[in-house]
């Protein structure tokens, strides 16, 4: 396996990634609202195997204090073994290292976090459009 991350969203099929991001499952997306999404992203990194995408993530940040990282996902193929870690290795490459950077964490994926040093926050909270489906798919109370 030769991985190669890339940054930036030149070239980047958004069908393709949408359709990553529904098969890993994290839900759906818009090809056109993500690749809006990513263009107002401070950071989008790719991962790609032989040309083809097999992971992909964006975060935002003010460049100095507070950073947020999302849409952080691997093929099912090609999760446990390391993809993961250089796509967020990656993309805290790019972000301020003496700033806070959260992270929303799909149900269950919580451990993969904590290897990369990330702490369970105890005062996070969240503002969601559809309150029962975030709690019914395992993100609020």
């Amino acid at each position: 396996m030769n991985i190669q991350i890339e940054y930036g969203i030149e070239n980047i099929s958004w069908i393709d990634v949408c359709e990553l991001i529904r098969v890993s499952p994290l839900g759906t997306r818009d090809p056109e609202k993500l690749r809006i999404a990513s263009e107002n992203s401070f950071v989008v990194c790719s991962a790609y195997d032989s040309h083809k995408i097999i992971g992909f993530g964006r975060a935002l940040s003010d460049g100095h204090y507070q950073s947020a990282i999302y849409d952080v996902v691997v093929s099912p193929e090609h999760q446990n073994l390391g993809v993961g870690k250089l796509l967020m290795e990656s993309l805290l490459m790019r972000l301020p290292s003496d700033g806070t950077t959260l992270i929303y964490v799909a149900p269950g994926k919580q451990a993969f976090y904590k290897k990369q040093n990330f702490k369970h926050l105890k005062t996070g909270m969240g503002l969601f459009p559809d309150t029962k489906k975030s709690q019914e798919n395992g993100y609020t109370y």
